[in-house]
């Protein structure tokens, strides 16, 4: 079976004058249309609330967020109370800790309000270069095999114009491992259709958080928008108290009993065809983020055809390998490895399944993963991760 195709489309703009740095071109009307877009982010702001690691977070009326200066929300309808239609019911993994305190100090935003986290302009403008080199990395090569990105993931591998999928759920072991400012490495599920694409997981990442603590992370290509968290327009935030991008304060260590997860929940609404992201926690098990209007897929808006989970990180090429999930190959022990447990997807009738035609993938030796259909009190578990630390 090959790799699926997973590939993203990205305007390159041109000029007489580029810059390059560590080793990426950027043009002149590259930067200037970032500072325009970083204009376009700054919105009036009734309340700012600073973490205890020192970030800000703006609270911004719910009607001027990001999300509706994307051109083809300018009509979309919604409000801060707006919900799914429905939730599906979802078994939960035992044995596990939720984390907990994810959400925002201070009793969080006001009513009518969500969460913004402060940026400078400088900062604003090395995130969008990461993203930029991340899109077209994706672009150069149209499958896994990215220039140095490292996947171990389980992934299906069905006629996608006969199964379809509505919806993944896993529950994700969170860790902290240590990677240099030009690596990144997360644990995640990917669900996609043609060149649609959402990625939900955690993510120690520098170039994108500017720090080295483990973050919660969503991630969106849909035609010509592709955006990492409320960094540009298009994901809808109905939550004032929960960030898309808010530090997960609890960690796993390797070996210890107390295993610290987060359940990421991402699944399409059969009436309005948003697709919605909930992430259980201690303090609330249904803790409802927001939504990816309709309006932004083409492939997506009909369901997904392809769902993967597991681990991915990334070095610059000629530099060691970055850690995975851990940082050490997976064994089928959760106290021992990372992995992705009660992991299943929304058949047709939006019940929970397990995916049944699913291939495991790994790029590099140096990474593994196993995939156990039932594994203790865990239900099915992804176990992934590598290069010892």
């Amino acid at each position: 079976m090959g790799i699926k195709v997973l590939a993203y489309f990205v305007i390159l703009c041109s000029s007489l004058i580029n810059y390059e740095i560590e080793g990426i071109q950027f043009s002149k009307q590259e930067e200037l249309q970032w500072v325009n877009q970083f204009k376009l982010l700054k919105k009036p702001s009734v309340k700012a609330i600073k973490t205890k690691y020192g970030e800000l977070y703006d609270c911004v009326d719910f009607y001027k967020q990001p999300a509706f200066d994307h051109p083809l929300l300018k009509t979309h309808s919604s409000h801060p109370q707006m919900r799914p239609s429905f939730i599906p019911e979802w078994t939960t993994t035992r044995n596990v800790v939720l984390v907990e305190n994810m959400q925002l100090p201070d009793e969080g935003c006001p009513e009518g309000t969500v969460p913004i986290r402060r940026w400078s302009k400088d900062e604003f403008i090395q995130i969008s270069r990461f993203t930029k080199d991340y899109v077209s990395r994706s672009k150069s090569n149209a499958n896994l095999q990215q220039p140095g990105t490292h996947f171990a993931i389980v992934q299906t591998n069905s006629d996608p114009s006969k199964v379809k999928y509505y919806g993944v759920k896993c529950d994700l072991s969170v860790y902290n491992p240590h990677v240099t400012s030009q690596q990144y490495s997360s644990g995640e599920m990917i669900i996609q259709n043609g060149n649609d694409r959402i990625q939900v997981g955690w993510t120690v990442n520098p170039a994108l958080n500017k720090d080295n603590r483990t973050h919660l992370f969503q991630y969106f290509n849909a035609g010509q928008s592709h955006c990492f968290n409320m960094l540009c327009p298009g994901f809808i935030s109905v939550n004032k108290d929960f960030p898309v991008d808010l530090v997960i304060r609890n960690t796993s260590r390797r070996g210890s009993s107390v295993i610290f997860a987060m359940g990421p929940f991402v699944y399409q609404d059969p009436k309005t065809g948003h697709w919605w992201l909930q992430v259980h926690d201690v303090v609330r098990p249904d803790n409802i983020l927001g939504y990816w209007p309709r309006e932004l897929f083409t492939g997506l808006a009909s369901g997904a055809t392809y769902i993967a989970v597991g681990g991915e990180a990334y070095s610059p090429p000629g530099q060691p390998l970055p850690p995975m999930g851990n940082g050490y190959y997976p064994v089928e022990d959760a106290t021992l490895s990372a992995f992705c447990s009660s992991f299943g997807v929304l058949d047709a009738n939006r019940k929970q399944v397990s995916p049944q035609q699913t291939e495991k993938y790994t790029d590099n030796w140096h990474y593994g993963v196993y995939d156990r259909e039932h594994y203790d009190h865990f239900g099915r578990t992804v176990f992934f991760g590598g290069t010892t630390m």
